[in-house]
């Protein structure tokens, strides 16, 4: 029995195709569907009770988020083997459940995670260029992204560049407007469907004559790169998929994150291998492992609870696989809306905390720490910009700032314990996690 756990906050329509798509899979006579309803207002409740009568549903009075929602879905397992976390902006494809069943029959094997992939199409330039050269910041670069034109529209602010490019927030001003690559292989993309071909024109710079292979993951070519730039064209016909997950990740600066996030799916993750970390959009656990380890931290609300007890599992001897022949679409951060305070806020919240609760004692302070350096920063950068304006700091953004710093601290005591209690339990001492870090 596989328990199949869908936390739905006014998902309305959404959620009904995530379930319609359970439900017409190839094991869907092993499923146990549990659509946790977190005080929506989307009047799903009717329409579930009318139609969907297979569908167990568990509401609660208040939005519990992501970590206690789907507590409330695990905290009886009598009678189940497998429980399933399923996003509610998810589709399964009809034979996602086989292969990770299969990959999850070893003993020590806690949790297996799918390939996930975003549900939009698009088309890609990737470029390969190992980093030769460095930016006065000392950022390593291999070539910089000037111009993306498609179909003579720019698109270089509006395509996604993958997380080997360094990231805009790192640039300087007169680097904003040059997108660095910053590992051997990097991309860019845009949605697209099928109907035509794209005329494409890259523009692309180094900081010495450099060759770069420039292609569409399909076909590719080498170009002769120069300071002062070089236009590359390109005729890119279909689409390609781009990767949300390919299992967790354990990346420089103690961060955690998907492997392959936003990069194209050109068949780079197709083997089979162990991961650090299970991502909770889509994932089967084995009953046993959540008996063994517990459950979601309930103060996390959402994000890095899954890396948390991820984590945690390390500690206790378990191992996590990804199953790439699995495969599950995923609308990524559709309640959330990635980059939103809201977003941010939750994911640096807890990140510092799963620190303090499974890094090493030096990491874990620094984890503390840093939340008093970053609130100092954000005040002295508000305070300029006011200042430019000839405005006080503003009572409002101080009040924020305040509230989410109080938000922070008071999570410290209780990670402090978790922290504890986990090293009584720990089984694992020969798994050090910085063995595991990479750099993204």
């Amino acid at each position: 029995m596989v328990r199949v756990v869908v936390i739905n906050f006014d998902g309305g329509a959404v959620t009904l195709r995530c379930l319609d798509a359970l439900l017409a899979c190839d094991h869907a006579d092993q499923l146990e569907i549990v659509v946790v309803d977190n005080a929506s207002v989307d009047g799903l409740l009717w329409t579930l009770q009318e139609h969907y009568p297979q569908v167990r549903v568990i509401v609660s009075d208040t939005n519990e988020g992501f970590a206690r929602g789907c507590n409330l879905a695990m905290a009886d397992l009598t009678g189940v083997d497998h429980v399933a976390l399923i996003n509610n902006d998810a589709i399964v494809e009809p034979g996602w459940l086989g292969p990770l069943l299969e990959a999850i029959t070893p003993a020590d094997v806690g949790a297996v995670v799918p390939k996930l992939l975003l549900t939009v199409h698009a088309r890609a330039v990737l470029l390969e260029v190992e980093p030769a050269s460095t930016l006065p910041d000392g950022r390593a670069v291999g070539v910089g992204v000037t111009s993306l034109e498609v179909d003579g529209r720019e698109l270089l602010h509006q395509a996604r560049f993958d997380e080997r490019f360094w990231a805009d927030e790192r640039a300087y001003r007169n680097d904003i407007d040059v997108k660095w690559t910053k590992q051997p292989i990097a991309s860019a993309w845009w949605a697209a469907d099928d109907s035509a071909a794209s005329q494409v024109t890259l523009r692309l710079r180094s900081l010495a004559p450099t060759d770069v292979r420039v292609g569409d993951g399909r076909r590719s070519h080498v170009v002769r790169v120069l300071p002062e730039g070089v236009d590359v064209e390109l005729v890119i016909d279909g689409s390609l998929r781009i990767i949300n997950s390919a299992g967790g990740g354990l990346f420089a600066g103690w961060h955690g994150g998907d492997r392959g996030f936003l990069e194209p799916d050109i068949g780079q993750y197709q083997d089979p291998v162990e991961v650090f970390s299970w991502c909770g959009g889509a994932v089967l656990l084995k009953a046993d492992y959540l008996r063994d380890v517990g459950l979601f931290d309930p103060t996390f609300f959402l994000y890095y609870e899954d890396f948390d007890v991820s984590w945690r599992g390390r500690a206790r001897g378990w191992r996590y696989v990804y199953a790439p022949s699995a495969v599950v679409h995923h609308e990524h951060a559709y309640s959330s809306k990635e980059g939103s305070a809201f977003f941010s806020f939750w994911v640096d919240r807890n990140r510092r905390l799963t620190l303090v609760k499974n890094a090493p004692a030096g990491v874990a302070l620094r984890a503390v720490g840093g939340v008093f350096v970053v609130a100092a920063r954000d005040l002295a950068r508000h305070t300029l910009s006011q200042a430019r304006r000839r405005r006080p700091p503003s009572p409002r953004w101080l009040r924020d700032r305040s509230r989410d710093l109080l938000k922070v601290l008071r999570g410290v005591p209780h990670a402090v314990r978790e922290r504890r209690r986990i090293a009584r339990g720990r089984t694992n001492h020969d798994d050090l996690a910085a063995r595991w870090m990479v750099a993204k």
